[in-house]
């Protein structure tokens, strides 16, 4: 007979599933390549425009005309350098509303005039 027969069962078991979850690997990833490096590594020409324009409704119309074109016989960018021009597309767009540049309305596509005091 064993020693333990004439004691009662342990009911209080507790899962921990934290232990499942720390065996599980991260996929490595790679680090994150700046928008500007990818662009300038592949269209150093449009880096350099986007740098000489930036902060201007200009070249905001140009990242909307370059990323939203209407028309068929474009070819388009390789996934990486879009992803790249919309991160730029954004930052761009966010800095002109703080800047009073853009509207926040998006059906007005007037600039706002500078104050120039």
């Amino acid at each position: 007979m064993l020693e333990n027969e004439n004691q009662p069962l342990n009911w209080n078991i507790e899962l921990n599933f934290n232990l499942l979850e720390a065996k599980r690997e991260e996929p490595v990833q790679a680090p994150k390549i700046p928008p500007r490096q990818v662009i300038g590594e592949k269209y150093p020409k449009i880096l350099t425009r986007i740098e000489m324009l930036w902060c201007s409704r200009e070249l905001h119309n140009y990242l909307e005309q370059t990323l939203f074109t209407d028309r068929s016989n474009r070819q388009g960018f390789p996934a990486d350098v879009m992803k790249a021009l919309g991160e730029i597309h954004a930052e761009h767009t966010r800095v002109l509303k703080e800047k009073r540049l853009l509207s926040d309305d998006v059906w007005d596509m007037q600039p706002k005039p500078r104050d120039l005091s």
